[in-house]
């Protein structure tokens, strides 16, 4: 059963549709998954079967079924499912998708298979157990399949509270912040995660940071270079330490060995 901790987003469907979906932050977000998929050919050469578990509105989902992939999204939000479906059947991929509502626990119990690529994207950090997450994700992978996953950074919250005057170790969470915000209120340790991947024998193909150019950059400069510019940094520096580092998210595409 879905843990009450873990988050539902039944009440803030709108506010991400607005606030993340439609806005430059969620471009960049579409900009570096199309990339590390690009970069190791995922879905080039055959339709893949794919989970996008957590996948909220189905936006990166809907670019994949419109290459030809079919695509299983659950999620624990009815009204984030809703406004996959209605995605979906703006784009004539309504045949491309089954929609189940569930959380990320019930999917084993919910999927009686493994799949060519799952995704769980801005997920984890909303989830009161995410090293089981990781494990339940992984048990779904079919041996050569790949698993991609992005998360909240823990780094970057951190310095960008420090950038904007906050000296002090971030406070957890109030409970008004963890059942209305937006913002979330558990980001990860990347070398964490990383950890816990390759203590499953994943292969982490790919490590790089999301949002750690336009994140910490102002306004006035933002608007002056513009998001084109922007994008081609984060490219350019995302998979580099230190500043995959500072990024607001994560992103790890990892393969899983045939034996």
């Amino acid at each position: 059963m879905t843990s009450p901790s873990d988050r539902n987003f039944d009440d803030l469907t709108k506010r991400f549709k607005n606030n993340i979906y439609g806005t430059p932050k969620g471009l960049l977000r579409l900009y570096a998954l199309r990339e590390d998929f690009d970069k190791f050919k995922i879905g080039t050469k055959e339709p893949l079967s794919v989970l996008d578990a957590g996948g909220g509105m189905g936006q990166f989902s809907s670019e994949l079924a419109a290459q030809g992939h079919s695509i299983e999204l659950c999620d624990i939000s009815a009204e984030m499912l809703a406004g996959a479906k209605s995605l979906f059947e703006e784009h004539n991929l309504s045949s491309q998708i089954n929609l189940t509502h569930c959380g990320i626990q019930d999917i084993p119990e919910k999927f009686n298979q493994q799949f060519d690529l799952v995704m769980n994207h801005a997920v984890l950090e909303w989830l009161a157990d995410p090293a089981e997450a990781i494990d339940t994700l992984y048990q779904q992978v079919k041996p050569g399949g790949w698993l991609s996953i992005m998360f909240y950074n823990v780094h970057g919250r951190t310095w960008r509270g420090l950038m904007n005057g906050k000296l002090h170790a971030p406070a957890t969470s109030t409970e008004r912040m963890a059942t209305e915000g937006i913002s979330p209120q558990q980001p990860l340790e990347p070398q964490w995660v990383h950890d816990q991947l390759t203590g499953l024998s994943l292969e982490v193909k790919s490590w790089r940071g999301i949002r750690f150019v336009y994140d910490h950059m102002h306004q006035k400069i933002r608007d002056r270079v513009g998001l084109e510019a922007i994008a081609a940094s984060e490219s350019e520096f995302g998979y580099q330490a230190p500043y995959k580092d500072l990024a607001r998210y994560v992103h790890m595409l990892c393969h899983k060995p045939h034996s």
